[in-house]
């Protein structure tokens, strides 16, 4: 009896243990895995104790798991009300954390707004497309969203009343083309000048352009003024990366032609920028610029005084004779093109080596007809007859051009270096030093049928 009640009693208890084990509860979608706390998403503004208008702010989502992800979590378009953000903002990080001894993947995406105004701002929650390797459930995936979050731009007092300011903690100007005010320009005379502004830790695109006003003694304040025809070049804007650094550059251009006598003035331009390491506001200076432009130009200029002003040295003439030989040469050249070409030819026996090349080429094509031809042509380019007596090769070329069947039946053959050889004996034959009694003057090949 103590037996069996023992036996019963052991046989409840591995009862109570096995329903105290808890179960793992399927997951079928990522709701499931966010309730059994295997993955979280969460929202960070990351922003400067005072965050101005114009500097960058990052929002941080991060998404993490106690698995590891199948795929990149992807962050679904979304817009803010004046805020500017680039078409490629968003930078993603992956890693991982510890959390309660276990170790959770992680993917972070940092997306950089730039805001326009001041103000508070809501940030509405923000979809994410994430797929998780799960332990039992295999790959599961879906989309879930952000808490709605919130940040606050100023505009600090430095800044009232200006409309257009750089943050940043590192803008430097440089310009290229300045007028000299002590010349006196004529009229068709053109200045180029190139403005070049960098800024660090900003995109090129929150660079304003630059508004440069000409004023004249008849006109002011017009960015069109009678007298100067401007220019302006489409602004160069594009921004490189250095480690994580951004630096955004903006490059403008600006030429002036001047048509009409008198005296011009550009303003001076300030650019403001607001020092993000001193938080304090700088200015940086494009300098007024003045000219006079006189009433003569090029067309006006007497022909004397133009001869006048001219240093005629003896470089500057040899120069100049030069420039009219090498004219004089391109024009006999063009007009004897056809006879030097010809004289060119003749010079480098073109078309013998053209002829000697056919004749190769024939050869090793076992083309033997054609053969006789090109080198009967080459022989008269060189003033001989290619038919020979007690030539056995001159004999191999007639059987084989004349006779298929010793083609067919490869009883007779004639090698390239054999081809050669027949060239040989004919340029042999034309040197003056050298006689060969070998050469007929005034025969062609006779064909069989003759």
């Amino acid at each position: 009896m103590n037996n069996k009640f023992i036996a019963l009693l052991t046989f409840l208890l591995l009862i109570c243990q096995l329903t105290a084990i808890p179960t793992a509860i399927a997951a079928k979608n990522i709701d499931d895995l966010v309730t059994q706390g295997k993955l979280a998403i969460s929202l960070k503004v990351n922003q400067k104790p005072q965050h101005i208008v114009g500097q960058a702010l990052v929002l941080a989502i991060e998404i993490s798991t106690d698995r590891w992800f199948a795929t990149g979590s992807q962050v679904e378009h979304f817009t803010l009300t004046n805020v500017v953000m680039q078409a490629n903002n968003t930078i993603t990080i992956n890693g991982s954390k510890r959390i309660k001894g276990q170790t959770w993947a992680i993917q972070t995406h940092e997306i950089t707004l730039y805001p326009t105004k001041s103000g508070d701002y809501q940030v509405p929650p923000i979809t994410v497309k994430v797929s998780v390797n799960t332990e039992s459930d295999g790959i599961v995936s879906g989309e879930f969203s952000t808490q709605a979050s919130s940040f606050t731009v100023e505009l600090p007092q430095a800044l009232a009343g200006i409309k257009d300011f750089i943050v940043s903690p590192q803008v430097t100007l440089s310009i290229d083309g300045l007028f000299d005010e002590e010349k006196d320009y004529a009229v068709g005379d053109a200045i180029t000048q190139t403005i070049t502004i960098t800024a660090s830790d900003i995109p090129a695109m929150m660079i304003k352009p630059i508004n440069l006003v000409v004023n004249n003694e008849a006109t002011q304040g017009k960015t069109e003024v009678d007298g100067v025809s401007i220019y302006h070049k489409t602004a160069q804007v594009f921004d490189k990366s250095n480690r994580g650094s951004l630096l955004g550059t903006r490059v403008e251009s600006y030429t002036y032609i001047f048509e009409e006598p008198g005296h011009y003035v550009i303003a001076e331009q300030v650019i403001y920028w607001w020092n993000s390491q001193s938080s304090t506001l700088e200015r940086l200076l494009i300098p007024a610029s003045s000219w006079r432009v006189s009433g003569e130009g090029l067309s006006q200029v007497n022909p004397a005084n133009r001869l006048k002003g001219l240093n005629f040295t003896v470089e500057t003439i040899i120069a100049f004779v030069i420039v009219i030989l090498l004219l004089a040469l391109t024009y006999v050249g063009f007009i004897k093109r056809h006879y030097l070409s010809a004289l060119f030819n003749k010079l480098t026996k073109r078309e013998q080596r053209l002829l000697r090349s056919h004749f190769l080429t024939c050869i090793t094509n076992h083309n033997y007809l054609a053969a006789t031809q090109y080198l009967y042509q080459y022989a008269l380019f060189s003033n001989k007859q290619t038919h020979q007596k007690n030539c056995p090769l001159f004999d191999k070329l007639n059987k084989l051009a004349f006779n298929e069947n010793n083609v067919e039946n490869g009883t007779v053959s004639l090698s390239i270096n054999e081809a050669k050889s027949l060239i040989k004996k004919i340029d042999v034959s034309t040197k003056g030093t050298v006689k060969s009694d070998n050469f007929i003057p005034n025969e062609r090949i006779k064909l069989n049928s003759e």
